[in-house]
């Protein structure tokens, strides 16, 4: 394999840290622009003056580095949709966009997984109020109310206002309005199916026609009668599309450590290359340009597959990735996967700069460069002599080392580890090139019309046995360890400890041994640190809880939750899961809600919907207010002088504004958790 290329992967690292650093930081464009082309100029000059590139002159690469960190900052800024004059929200006060509404012409630019209540959809805006303006937005459709599904590329026209999507009110829940702003979705719409005005009009683009391309094989596939979950299941191998996977089936992948698998990647396009050039073997026999027309074959049906899976992160890498190893394989006799990589993930990262930020961007290529960089260390320990060890012994050691490379990000993203992935991958994997295979041959015959039912049977019958697998090893409960506390400080210092244990697998020196030590010796200096800072954490929290009031106190790694209700186990699992997850908790009593409480030398008063309170023996610091009571809030500041007011969502919004209004006259603070989300008391 041809040696890694460092002088550019530490170019690439310089744009991926600017981009981190023109994320977190403002700076203004135009500024960051003229200090680029200084930096620029001053390169030039140093190049000049330069004999051998990061050898001989020092000042050359130093400024090489700032040159790409300036650029990586500066690609954030230029795809920043603030900073184009035709984005909607540089045209449209933010205030008048929310409550008056406009007339908007739009066309849907992607489909998204629904939730338990919406279809939801990218649309990209065209016209709003007769003027031309660009930008996207989150559409959500009531679910009981759309009988078809949208077609991408369609244009809509729709009277409505533009409404700003809600960032989470409680701590450690995830963060939607975060995780769409990274694909510069700031806004949403919510209309009802019969507000929808369809035009003749339609959005020609590539995703429109993959869009079409992927409807006229699922219709082709229909003519063999394949099973919902069998199509849905076909759609996310094949298509890239898991919008139609339910929640059960996919907790199930995630649980058995299998859902890559769903997700197309470079083990789908890898099995697409290597039989492109089986295919197109009788072109070695010609000897003129028959490696550019190779090359450009496959690259050609690389991409045509990635755009019809629907240009996912992973795929994107994948693709790229892959091309540049096409090249390499035609023109050279050796080439590298790093250089592909990190040439793909560049190339990217330009096109996209907030990939950085995604998850599955993340995962994909951490666990590719493991495979690639850890996966040899661990095949020289174990020389397997006959073709079916082998083949068993590399998909557990590839499959460790892709686990072993993505598992401290896992841990800090998901709070899990399935203990059996092994299991599933071992009994999975070496069946999967034949199912893909098949799967490919069932979606050429379907396209064909041709009566080939016994195939799509045989196809349907390996998909449900495939599941079945899954199933029974996400059900292993006792082998899935799971609401792992993970923190950021564990999530460096873990793959500090993973590096420095794959150098010593290298090759091994006193020094790498010690070293090693070391960075164990840190890990578990961070870990005493973490579960200092877990017993000594302290605080009151009043929970934003739709028509209940939830109290909790956490007070050495327990939580006391004081509730009006019974907690169900969506309350559990959406609302304070992360919480207690994250703060370690250890054990949790839920008991019933009352009406008075003492923190921190702080009283509390509780009251309800009765609306009755006694002039307690204490002056009560803060009054919480439960389920809209009937009282008389200015009689209540004035018998009662509390020094703060909390309302929370159990209460209704009319009773909210109007308590509002009146502690503001009173210059009391006021804390509604509908706005300001949970209120948090520490000390």
């Amino acid at each position: 394999m041809k040696p890694i290329n460092t002088p550019f992967v530490i170019l690439t690292f310089s744009t991926l840290i600017g981009i981190i650093i023109g994320y977190y930081i403002f700076l203004e464009l135009t500024f960051l622009l003229l200090i680029s082309s200084i930096s620029l100029g001053c390169l030039c000059i140093s190049w000049l003056m330069a004999r051998k590139l990061f050898r001989k002159s020092f000042l050359f690469s130093i400024l090489t580095i700032v040159t790409f960190l300036l650029f990586g900052i500066t690609l954030i800024k230029v795809h920043n949709p603030k900073n184009h004059l035709g984005h909607y929200i540089n045209n449209y006060p933010l205030q008048d966009l929310h409550k008056n509404p406009k007339r908007i012409q739009f066309h849907i630019k992607e489909r998204l997984k629904p939730t338990h209540y919406y279809e939801k959809y990218i649309i990209s805006l065209e016209v709003l109020d007769d003027k031309n303006t660009k930008g996207s937005l989150l559409l959500q459709i009531p679910k009981e109310e759309l009988i078809d599904v949208l077609t991408v590329g369609d244009v809509y026209i729709v009277y409505s206002s533009i409404e700003p999507i809600p960032k989470p009110l409680n701590p450690y829940q995830f963060d939607y309005a975060q995780h769409l702003s990274l694909r510069n979705i700031l806004h949403k719409l919510t209309v009802s199916t019969d507000e929808l005005i369809k035009t003749n009009m339609h959005h020609w683009s590539i995703y429109s026609i993959a869009d079409q391309i992927r409807t006229d094989i699922n219709q082709k596939l229909r003519i063999y009668k394949f099973e919902a979950q069998q199509l849905s299941i076909i759609n996310a191998l094949f298509l890239g599309q898991r919008q139609d996977i339910n929640e059960e089936v996919l907790s199930y992948y995630r649980d058995a450590g299998v859902l890559h698998i769903l997700a197309v990647s470079g083990l789908h396009v890898g099995i697409i290359m290597v039989l492109l050039n089986f295919i197109l073997k009788p072109l070695n026999y010609y000897k003129k340009n028959r490696k550019i027309v190779k090359a450009i074959i496959i690259i050609l049906f690389l991409w045509c597959f990635a755009i019809v899976a629907g240009l996912s992160p992973s795929i994107l890498r994948a693709a790229t990735m892959f091309s540049f190893v096409t090249i390499g394989m035609q023109f050279r006799s050796k080439t590298s996967i790093y250089n592909a990589l990190f040439v793909s993930m560049f190339i990217l990262l330009c096109f996209n700069p907030l990939l950085v930020f995604s998850i599955g961007f993340q995962l994909s290529y951490l666990a590719v460069f493991s495979i690639v960089w850890i996966q040899p260390c661990l095949a020289k320990f174990y020389k397997p002599k006959f073709i079916a060890d082998k083949k068993l012994w590399e998909i557990l050691t590839v499959t460790f080392s892709a686990q072993l490379g993505v598992l401290p990000l896992t841990l800090f993203y998901f709070h899990q580890f399935p203990l059996l992935f092994f299991v599933a991958n071992l009994i999975i994997l070496p069946f999967l090139e034949f199912i893909l295979g098949l799967g490919i041959a069932v979606i050429i015959f379907a396209q064909l019309e041709a009566p080939f039912d016994w195939l799509a049977t045989i196809f349907g019958g390996l998909i449900d046995r495939m599941n079945q697998i899954v199933y029974w090893t996400a059900k292993q409960e006792s082998f899935l360890i799971s609401e792992i506390p993970f923190s950021g400080r564990m999530l460096l210092t873990s793959y500090i400890l993973i590096i420095f244990f794959v150098f010593l697998l290298k090759k091994y020196t006193l020094k790498r041994l010690f070293i090693f030590g070391t960075s164990i010796s840190i890990l578990f200096c961070v870990l005493i640190y973490e579960k200092h800072l877990e017993s000594s954490n302290q605080e009151l929290i009043v929970f934003h809880n739709q028509r209940n009031t939830m109290l909790g106190i956490l007070q050495d790694q327990q939580l006391r939750i004081y509730s009006t209700n019974s907690i169900s186990k969506s309350t559990r699992k959406h609302l304070i899961k992360n919480y207690y997850i994250n703060n370690n908790v250890k054990k949790i009593e839920v008991k019933t809600l009352k009406n008075a409480y003492s923190y921190k030398e702080k009283n509390i008063i509780v009251i309800d919907s009765s609306g009755i309170y006694d002039i307690p023996k204490f002056s009560p610091e803060i009054i919480l207010l439960s389920r809209s009571p009937k009282i008389h809030l200015n009689r209540m500041i004035e018998t009662l002088k509390p020094k703060l007011i909390i309302a929370d969502a159990s209460n209704y919004k009319s009773y909210l504004n109007q308590w509002e209004v009146t502690c503001i006259k009173q210059n009391i603070p006021f804390h509604r958790t509908d706005k300001k989300g949970a209120f948090i008391l520490k000390n």
